[in-house]
Protein backbone atom coordinates (compact mmCIF):
# COMPACT_ATOMS: atom_id res chain seq x y z
CA UNK A 1 0.00 0.00 0.00
CA UNK A 2 2.75 2.44 0.89
CA UNK A 3 4.54 1.91 -2.41
CA UNK A 4 1.42 3.09 -4.24
CA UNK A 5 1.53 6.33 -2.30
CA UNK A 6 5.16 7.13 -2.91
CA UNK A 7 5.45 9.95 -5.44
CA UNK A 8 8.11 12.46 -6.33
CA UNK A 9 7.32 14.32 -3.12
CA UNK A 10 7.88 11.33 -0.84
CA UNK A 11 9.99 8.79 -2.73
CA UNK A 12 13.18 9.64 -0.83
CA UNK A 13 11.51 9.47 2.56
CA UNK A 14 11.63 6.19 4.47
CA UNK A 15 9.58 6.48 7.69
CA UNK A 16 9.88 4.28 10.75
CA UNK A 17 7.30 1.51 10.66
CA UNK A 18 5.94 0.69 14.11
CA UNK A 19 2.89 -1.51 13.42
CA UNK A 20 1.28 -3.02 10.36
CA UNK A 21 -2.18 -4.56 10.05
CA UNK A 22 -4.27 -6.16 7.36
CA UNK A 23 -5.93 -2.88 6.38
CA UNK A 24 -3.74 -0.22 7.98
CA UNK A 25 -0.19 0.90 8.58
CA UNK A 26 1.12 3.14 11.36
CA UNK A 27 4.14 5.36 10.68
CA UNK A 28 6.16 7.52 13.04
CA UNK A 29 8.42 10.48 12.40
CA UNK A 30 6.24 11.92 9.63
CA UNK A 31 6.46 15.68 9.02
CA UNK A 32 3.40 17.86 8.50
CA UNK A 33 4.67 18.61 5.00
CA UNK A 34 4.79 14.90 4.10
CA UNK A 35 1.28 14.42 5.48
CA UNK A 36 -0.01 17.28 3.32
CA UNK A 37 1.83 15.93 0.26
CA UNK A 38 0.13 12.54 0.74
CA UNK A 39 -3.28 14.19 1.02
CA UNK A 40 -2.58 16.12 -2.17
CA UNK A 41 -1.36 13.02 -4.02
CA UNK A 42 -4.45 10.98 -3.08
CA UNK A 43 -6.79 13.88 -3.83
CA UNK A 44 -10.52 13.12 -3.74
CA UNK A 45 -10.01 9.35 -3.68
CA UNK A 46 -12.13 8.03 -0.79
CA UNK A 47 -9.61 5.31 -0.01
CA UNK A 48 -7.32 5.32 1.97
CA UNK A 49 -8.01 7.46 5.03
CA UNK A 50 -5.28 9.44 6.82
CA UNK A 51 -5.05 10.30 10.51
CA UNK A 52 -2.18 12.50 11.66
CA UNK A 53 -1.20 13.34 15.23
CA UNK A 54 2.01 15.27 15.85
CA UNK A 55 4.31 13.15 13.71
CA UNK A 56 2.41 9.85 13.84
CA UNK A 57 0.47 8.90 10.71
CA UNK A 58 -2.15 6.17 10.40
CA UNK A 59 -3.07 5.13 6.84
CA UNK A 60 -6.17 2.96 6.57
CA UNK A 61 -7.65 1.15 3.60
CA UNK A 62 -11.35 0.42 3.89
CA UNK A 63 -12.79 -3.08 3.67
CA UNK A 64 -16.29 -3.94 2.37
CA UNK A 65 -17.32 -4.76 5.97
CA UNK A 66 -16.17 -1.34 7.13
CA UNK A 67 -17.98 0.47 4.31
CA UNK A 68 -21.20 -1.49 4.87
CA UNK A 69 -21.24 -0.50 8.53
CA UNK A 70 -20.46 3.12 7.69
CA UNK A 71 -23.34 3.15 5.22
CA UNK A 72 -25.66 1.76 7.91
CA UNK A 73 -24.70 4.51 10.35
CA UNK A 74 -25.21 7.20 7.71
CA UNK A 75 -28.58 5.82 6.64
CA UNK A 76 -29.69 5.64 10.28
CA UNK A 77 -28.75 9.28 10.95
CA UNK A 78 -30.51 10.45 7.80
CA UNK A 79 -33.68 8.55 8.66
CA UNK A 80 -33.84 9.56 12.33
CA UNK A 81 -33.13 13.20 11.53
CA UNK A 82 -36.04 13.14 9.09
CA UNK A 83 -38.37 11.39 11.55
CA UNK A 84 -37.50 13.82 14.36
CA UNK A 85 -37.46 16.91 12.12
CA UNK A 86 -33.85 17.61 13.08
CA UNK A 87 -31.88 19.96 10.85
CA UNK A 88 -28.48 18.58 9.91
CA UNK A 89 -25.84 18.21 7.22
CA UNK A 90 -23.46 15.32 6.55
CA UNK A 91 -19.92 15.82 5.24
CA UNK A 92 -18.99 12.16 4.94
CA UNK A 93 -15.24 11.54 5.24
CA UNK A 94 -14.10 15.10 4.57
CA UNK A 95 -10.53 15.96 5.60
CA UNK A 96 -10.18 18.10 8.72
CA UNK A 97 -6.71 19.46 9.45
CA UNK A 98 -5.08 22.39 11.15
CA UNK A 99 -1.34 22.97 11.05
CA UNK A 100 -1.34 24.87 14.34
CA UNK A 101 -2.64 21.71 16.03
CA UNK A 102 -0.34 19.39 14.02
CA UNK A 103 -3.35 17.11 13.78
CA UNK A 104 -5.63 15.98 10.96
CA UNK A 105 -8.24 13.31 10.36
CA UNK A 106 -10.74 11.83 7.90
CA UNK A 107 -13.66 10.35 9.86
CA UNK A 108 -15.74 7.45 8.66
CA UNK A 109 -18.68 9.87 8.60
CA UNK A 110 -19.46 13.20 10.22
CA UNK A 111 -22.48 15.43 10.72
CA UNK A 112 -23.31 18.98 11.67
CA UNK A 113 -26.40 19.70 13.75
CA UNK A 114 -26.24 22.83 15.92
CA UNK A 115 -23.32 24.14 13.86
CA UNK A 116 -24.93 23.40 10.50
CA UNK A 117 -25.83 27.06 9.74
CA UNK A 118 -22.17 28.03 10.16
CA UNK A 119 -20.98 25.74 7.35
CA UNK A 120 -24.02 25.77 5.06
CA UNK A 121 -23.10 26.41 1.43
CA UNK A 122 -19.35 26.34 2.01
CA UNK A 123 -17.24 24.34 -0.45
CA UNK A 124 -14.15 24.48 1.78
CA UNK A 125 -13.83 24.74 5.54
CA UNK A 126 -11.21 26.75 7.40
CA UNK A 127 -10.94 25.32 10.89
CA UNK A 128 -9.34 28.47 12.22
CA UNK A 129 -12.81 30.04 11.93
CA UNK A 130 -15.26 27.23 11.05
CA UNK A 131 -16.55 24.79 13.69
CA UNK A 132 -15.70 21.07 13.71
CA UNK A 133 -18.42 18.44 13.16
CA UNK A 134 -20.94 17.96 15.96
CA UNK A 135 -20.99 14.17 15.48
CA UNK A 136 -18.38 11.73 14.20
CA UNK A 137 -18.95 8.07 13.37
CA UNK A 138 -16.04 5.78 14.18
CA UNK A 139 -16.13 2.20 12.85
CA UNK A 140 -13.31 0.39 14.65
CA UNK A 141 -12.84 -3.08 13.17
CA UNK A 142 -9.04 -3.36 13.39
CA UNK A 143 -7.51 -2.55 16.76
CA UNK A 144 -4.30 -0.55 16.72
CA UNK A 145 -2.21 1.69 18.98
CA UNK A 146 -3.53 4.98 17.64
CA UNK A 147 -5.98 7.12 19.58
CA UNK A 148 -8.41 8.72 17.14
CA UNK A 149 -10.51 9.99 20.03
CA UNK A 150 -7.62 12.22 21.08
CA UNK A 151 -7.75 13.82 17.64
CA UNK A 152 -11.48 14.43 17.79
CA UNK A 153 -11.27 15.82 21.32
CA UNK A 154 -8.51 18.25 20.33
CA UNK A 155 -10.92 19.79 17.79
CA UNK A 156 -13.82 19.91 20.24
CA UNK A 157 -16.11 17.36 18.53
CA UNK A 158 -18.97 17.07 21.01
CA UNK A 159 -20.10 13.51 20.25
CA UNK A 160 -18.64 10.31 18.77
CA UNK A 161 -20.47 7.08 18.00
CA UNK A 162 -17.80 4.41 18.36
CA UNK A 163 -18.37 0.88 17.10
CA UNK A 164 -15.92 -1.34 18.93
CA UNK A 165 -16.42 -5.06 18.42
CA UNK A 166 -20.03 -5.94 19.22
CA UNK A 167 -21.02 -2.66 20.85
CA UNK A 168 -21.64 0.90 19.81
CA UNK A 169 -20.81 3.47 22.47
CA UNK A 170 -22.16 6.99 22.46
CA UNK A 171 -19.25 9.13 23.67
CA UNK A 172 -19.61 12.76 24.68
CA UNK A 173 -16.87 15.30 25.30
CA UNK A 174 -16.43 16.37 28.93
CA UNK A 175 -13.41 18.32 30.18
CA UNK A 176 -11.40 17.34 27.13
CA UNK A 177 -12.15 13.60 27.41
CA UNK A 178 -14.87 11.37 26.02
CA UNK A 179 -17.21 9.64 28.46
CA UNK A 180 -19.93 7.11 27.73
CA UNK A 181 -23.48 8.37 27.58
CA UNK A 182 -26.79 6.53 27.46
CA UNK A 183 -28.35 9.00 25.03
CA UNK A 184 -27.30 11.04 22.01
CA UNK A 185 -27.13 14.82 22.36
CA UNK A 186 -27.97 15.50 18.73
CA UNK A 187 -30.58 12.78 18.20
CA UNK A 188 -32.07 12.39 21.71
CA UNK A 189 -34.49 9.72 20.50
CA UNK A 190 -31.51 7.37 20.30
CA UNK A 191 -30.04 5.46 23.24
CA UNK A 192 -26.76 3.56 23.14
CA UNK A 193 -28.68 0.30 23.60
CA UNK A 194 -30.95 0.98 20.61
CA UNK A 195 -28.05 2.20 18.48
CA UNK A 196 -26.01 -0.95 19.17
CA UNK A 197 -28.96 -3.21 18.42
CA UNK A 198 -29.76 -1.50 15.13
CA UNK A 199 -26.18 -1.38 13.84
CA UNK A 200 -25.39 -4.98 14.75
CA UNK A 201 -28.58 -6.15 13.03
CA UNK A 202 -27.82 -4.16 9.87
CA UNK A 203 -25.45 -6.79 8.48
CA UNK A 204 -27.96 -9.65 8.65
CA UNK A 205 -31.06 -8.18 6.98
CA UNK A 206 -31.94 -6.36 3.79
CA UNK A 207 -31.24 -2.63 4.10
CA UNK A 208 -34.81 -1.67 3.12
CA UNK A 209 -36.28 -4.02 5.74
CA UNK A 210 -33.81 -2.69 8.30
CA UNK A 211 -34.65 0.96 7.65
CA UNK A 212 -38.37 0.22 7.71
CA UNK A 213 -37.98 -1.35 11.16
CA UNK A 214 -36.12 1.72 12.43
CA UNK A 215 -38.75 4.02 10.97
CA UNK A 216 -41.57 2.12 12.71
CA UNK A 217 -39.61 2.22 15.97
CA UNK A 218 -39.02 5.98 15.66
CA UNK A 219 -42.70 6.68 14.97
CA UNK A 220 -43.69 4.65 18.03
CA UNK A 221 -41.22 6.55 20.24
CA UNK A 222 -42.38 9.90 18.89
CA UNK A 223 -46.02 9.06 19.49
CA UNK A 224 -45.53 8.46 23.20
Amino acid sequence: MISNLQTSTTANFIPALSNEFENSVLLRGISWETYEHLLEDVGENPNPHFFYNKGTLLIMTLSPEHEDLKDAFTALVNLLALETKTRFRGLGSATFKREAYQRGFEPDACFYFENEPAIRGKKRLNLTVDPPPDLIIEVDITHFSFDKLELYASYGVSEVWHLNGNQVNILQLSDGKYVKSQQSIHLPILTSEALSAFILKSASVDRYEWLEEIQIWAKEINSK
